[in-house]
């Protein structure tokens, strides 16, 4: 349920957010972001929307960055969480590397976790993750990972985990790209043993996007492995 297009009140947007008791003002709603609320730091008592904090880093999405000249308006028809079919975090995990020959190789050359986590711009929170084992010759991890809880932050601060097998240091090269929302981030990274780590931080941050997923608004992350 999204905020009211009209005759728009304070605690439509503060229960929106998801509840509230008592008074509350439009700055603190506005200003506060998810993580200063119960799932985060519990600085605040509330889930707000996150305009000013971190300067906005962390707010909600349709809203703008700011701190001045706030209206209800603002919120009008705004969502705080993701709801399935509408909004998604959509994983599309792909191991296309080839399969082990034994011998040489062990049996579980090849296989691939592939573990995808969103938080805010600080690093501190997670609030949505998702993955799985890929096993090679096309192994796939598809899922919207996102629940009716899940907060539509408008910043993918997102990291990637690729660890192999175990075994897989006795075996060639092998390579990912990964793309969030059509758009490439990563190209033919070189997977090690070990835990291999993207991140925002080094390859930058995205947006919640309409139409990614196809029909849907949110972020669809691609990790092809080869």
């Amino acid at each position: 349920m999204a905020v009211p297009t009209s005759n728009i009140k304070f605690s439509d947007i503060a229960t929106e957010a998801g509840g509230y008791s008592g008074m509350l003002s439009l700055l603190t709603m506005s200003f506060f972001s998810y993580f200063s609320g119960p799932n985060g730091s519990s600085a605040q008592p509330y889930n707000n929307w996150g305009q000013g904090e971190a300067s906005g880093d962390n707010r909600i999405y349709g809203t703008t960055a700011k701190t001045t000249n706030i209206k209800v308006s603002d919120f009008s028809g705004l969502n705080y969480f993701y709801l399935y079919p509408d909004y998604q975090v959509y994983c599309n995990f792909v191991n296309n590397s080839p399969f082990p020959t034994t011998p040489p190789d062990p049996p579980d050359a090849y296989d691939m976790n592939v573990n995808l986590i969103l938080t805010d711009s600080s690093v501190t929170y997670l609030y949505c993750n998702g993955g799985g084992l890929l096993f090679p010759g096309g192994g796939q991890y598809l899922s919207d990972i996102a629940s009716s809880g899940t907060p539509l932050i408008n910043n993918l601060f997102w990291s990637i985990d690729i660890s192999p097998s175990p075994s897989y240091a006795m075996v060639p090269t092998v390579r990912a790209d990964i793309d969030i929302n059509g758009t490439n981030y990563v190209a033919g990274a070189i997977i090690n043993p070990g835990s291999n780590i993207f991140d925002f931080s080094t390859y930058g941050s995205a947006n919640i996007t309409v139409g990614y997923p196809a029909g849907a608004t949110g972020s669809e992350f691609t990790v092809t492995i080869y």
